[in-house]
């Protein structure tokens, strides 16, 4: 069954009307799944696949040339309180495509604080990355309320519980490295979200992986519902 019905005005509703919020990082419902795909073929039924599951923040990675069609392909399949993004953006033209395509926010690897402001101008959520106090900071003072942790499987752990201490009012989202089996540690340990990408979804899925993918979905939304109820 495709959620396409719940559909309404969706397309419209993305790029324009839900764009930055104060929710401090919960409208991503404590994971986003990144789909850094060489094959958008699926992208509807992997999105579909997802969203059943429990997982309705996604982000489509502006790395490939089909993914702006890829991602308004998704945003018109799916229901509207799916959290749509854009990621590996880092030109301000990018800015504009993801706005164009339905995204409601924007992420990056790096922390540039001229994207970040142009992020905001477009009403869309920032989602910098940073790996340093200094990159935390920037970000913030940039207007950033949710800052990727990246590579945060490198970085573990402990490094998240320390930049916690100085930076307490920080939504963090590590992401990179992060299994879909180790969500729940990640958020016992301050995060209020996290990326999951090709551990969830590979590169070039196809019919044959969609049973894997939701069965790896509803993994990560049964330790997010612990984590909600801990």
């Amino acid at each position: 069954m495709t959620p396409a019905a719940a559909n309404t005005d969706a397309t419209d509703s993305g790029a324009n009307d839900s764009g930055a919020t104060d929710s401090g990082g919960r409208d991503f419902g404590g994971a986003i799944a990144i789909l850094r795909l060489t094959d958008h073929r699926h992208i509807v039924a992997v999105g579909t696949a997802l969203y059943e599951a429990g997982l309705k923040a996604m982000e489509v990675t502006f790395d490939h040339p089909g993914a702006p069609a890829a991602l308004r392909e998704l945003r018109a399949a799916l229901p509207a309180d799916a959290m749509l993004g854009a990621g590996t953006i880092r030109t301000r033209e990018q800015v504009q495509q993801a706005a164009s395509c339905g995204a409601r926010y924007c992420v990056s690897p790096h922390t540039d604080t001229g994207l970040i402001r142009a992020v905001l101008g477009a009403g869309l959520e920032p989602l910098p990355g940073a790996a340093t106090a200094t990159e935390v900071a920037a970000a913030q003072d940039a207007g950033a309320r949710l800052i990727k942790l990246f590579p945060a499987g490198a970085l573990g752990l402990p490094y998240l519980k320390a930049l916690l201490g100085p930076f307490r009012e920080v939504s963090f989202i590590p992401t990179g490295g992060v299994r879909h089996d180790a969500v729940g540690e990640w958020l016992a340990a301050g995060a209020v979200a996290v990326g999951l990408g090709s551990d969830l979804v590979p590169a070039a899925p196809g019919p044959d992986d969609m049973p894997g993918i939701a069965e790896r979905a509803a993994t990560v939304a049964a330790q997010i519902a612990g984590a909600s109820s801990s």
